[in-house]
Order: structure tokens, then C-alpha cells, then sequence
């Protein structure tokens, strides 16, 4: 027996080592580099490789007024069973009745994102949630809730602005696990924020461990060990072996 357990403990690190990032929490340690986001629509990923997973989003929550409108995940998702899977909450808020952002609607965040997390395989579990500059202290209360609920092996990952990991940073180190900038979607300055990534990267640190790219833009340099990637369409085997074909040119 006691050989047994010392092989298992071997072939995990083993499995672990291609894919450990320095001073990360241990679930992020062995979660895969590459990660496919699975919106909300029918997905079948069972083609995954081996050395991907997926983010997936498990529900959504529609701040509003007073209320906290919850809407699990209702499309279908395909994924082999090994594959890693990571539940992620998404978060809106209502343009026409704007939250109150009271503590019954950081609660209902709290509360669902502890529900959804039962639903991955690898003790990570990611938050989706844009906010405006006056809405940011909701976001870092919730997220310091979560913290405060989440069992400590259990990684938080976080979804950011591009701009929070720049000049607009205003995020606390250590707030969360994981920080993912969006390189994406960037708005207006966008030629010139990607311009910034190609030469500088991102000036937090703590954005350095993982980003978030698309697929219909011009692809960027590697920002960070881990990639997230966000496809408009559903996803297929070849398009996943086009994004990572070594002839790839990443564009400005």
C-alpha cells in the first residue's frame, strides 16, 4: 500500500511539473495552460486535447434594482470525462433598472458561485463581473466575501479589464488566486492598448499568470504562462489546432 501511494505521489508531480506556475495556489499549480471559455450555448468539447481544459459558465446573475436574478446554465455541454473543468459565474448588471449593490445581492454572488464550484474537478472556480469605476468597491467587497467562503483549497480565479491590469489599476495584489486580463474587446484605445501588450506586457504582476484572448482578433504574444480563449462561435477541433499551429503569426 505504502508503495502504491508513493507512485500515485511520483506520477502527479510528474503530470504537474510541465504545468506549475511559481507561487500559485496548488489547484492553479496543476490546472491546465491552456483553457477553451465555453459561453452560454451548446458546447461539445469531447475533442479536447489532453493538455487543455475548459471554463465553462455554470450560471448567470442579473444584478437589478434589488434583486439578484440567478439563471443557471441551461445549454448543453459536452466534455470527456478527464478533461478539467472549471464552473464560472457570470455577473451583469441591469442598464434599465441600475442595482442597488446591496448586501442581499453580494450574498446571492457569494451564495451561487459556492453552489457552481461542486461542479468542476479541479478546486477552481472563476468570477466573471465587469463593473464601472463607482461600482468597483462592490466588486472588491464581493470578491473579499468569496474569499472569506471559499474552502482555502479551493482557487478563485477573477475575469478583469485590460485597463486594470495598466494605468487603471486599481485591484489589490492577492485579491484573488488568479487575475485573467481580457486582451480583448478592448474599446476605443484598442490599437494602442495592443500595441502597449506586444512591447510591455501588463505592468500588475499579478496579471502576469494568465490572460484571456480571442479568437476573431489579431492574436497577441504570449502575456502569461496560462491562456484563456473566447470564441463568438461554437468551437470546433480544427479551429482549436489553428489557434495553436506554431505558424501562427501574432499580429500587433
Amino acid at each position: 500500500m505504502q508503495r502504491l501511494l508513493l507512485l500515485i505521489v511520483i506520477l502527479l508531480l510528474a503530470r504537474a511539473d510541465s504545468s506549475r506556475l511559481p507561487n500559485a495556489h496548488p489547484a492553479l499549480a496543476l490546472l491546465p495552460l491552456k483553457m477553451a471559455w465555453a459561453w452560454e450555448r451548446a458546447e461539445d468539447l469531447r475533442w479536447l486535447p489532453g493538455d487543455a481544459g475548459v471554463a465553462f459558465v455554470a450560471s448567470s446573475i442579473m444584478l437589478q434594482g434589488d434583486e439578484a436574478l440567478v439563471r443557471p446554465r441551461s445549454a448543453r455541454l459536452l466534455v470527456a470525462p478527464a478533461t478539467a473543468r472549471v464552473p464560472v459565474l457570470h455577473v451583469d448588471m441591469s442598464g434599465r433598472e441600475p442595482p442597488a449593490l446591496n448586501d442581499g445581492q453580494m450574498q446571492a454572488i457569494v451564495t451561487e458561485l459556492l453552489r457552481i464550484a461542486a461542479g468542476g474537478n479541479r478546486q477552481v472556480v472563476q468570477l466573471d463581473f465587469e463593473v464601472r469605476r463607482s461600482q468597483r468597491p462592490f466588486l472588491a467587497r464581493t470578491v473579499a466575501a468569496i474569499r472569506r467562503a471559499l474552502p482555502p483549497d479551493v482557487a478563485l480565479s477573477v475575469t478583469a479589464l485590460a485597463s486594470w491590469c495598466l494605468d487603471d489599476a486599481w485591484l489589490a495584489e492577492g485579491m484573488a488566486d488568479e487575475v485573467v486580463p481580457m486582451a480583448f474587446r478592448m474599446g476605443q484605445q484598442q490599437h494602442e492598448l495592443r500595441q502597449r501588450l506586444r512591447w510591455q506586457g501588463f505592468a500588475q504582476p499579478y496579471c502576469r499568470q494568465a490572460v484571456g484572448y480571442a479568437t476573431d482578433e489579431p492574436r497577441l504574444r504570449r502575456l502569461a504562462p496560462r491562456s484563456y480563449y473566447f470564441s463568438p462561435r461554437s468551437w470546433t477541433a480544427d479551429q482549436w489546432q489553428a489557434l495553436h499551429s506554431p505558424s501562427k503569426v501574432h499580429a500587433p
